[in-house]
Order: C-alpha cells, then structure tokens, then sequence
C-alpha cells in the first residue's frame, strides 16, 4: 500500500483513530531508539504504581496533536 493509498485512507476515520494512528506511527519511528524501550518500561512503572502524566507533558502532547491536524 503506497502512501497516497494510506492517506486517502485514513481521511475517512474518525479524529480518534487517526490520533491512535498517529500514535503508532510515533512509537514505530522511536521503537529503535536508545533508550526508547527503557523510557516506555519507566512510564508504565509509574502508572502502575498509581502515577500521573505531569500536567507539563500532557500540554506537549496535546500540543504535538495540535500541530498534527488532531
């Protein structure tokens, strides 16, 4: 499937799947990273553990979906 084909796609989803697509997308463009799956491990520790997303990161992210069309 070309880009042009996935594209045209994903303009007929709903904004929620296209930011859970976009999510994806980030996490295959990180997932060779250094560091990347240690960072992941980290985040979901201290969910389980019963903590929060800093209201500082919940504005970058909100921002990166802003810019993102999302």
């Amino acid at each position: 499937m070309s880009v042009a084909e996935i594209k045209s796609e994903m303009a007929k989803l709903e904004p929620g799947e296209i930011a859970h697509l976009a999510a994806y997308a980030r996490h295959l463009a990180r997932r060779n990273e250094a560091g990347y799956a240690a960072e992941l491990d980290t985040q979901r520790d201290q969910l389980e553990a019963g903590g929060r997303i800093a209201g500082a990161e919940l504005r970058r992210l909100a921002g990166e979906l802003d810019r993102a069309g999302l």
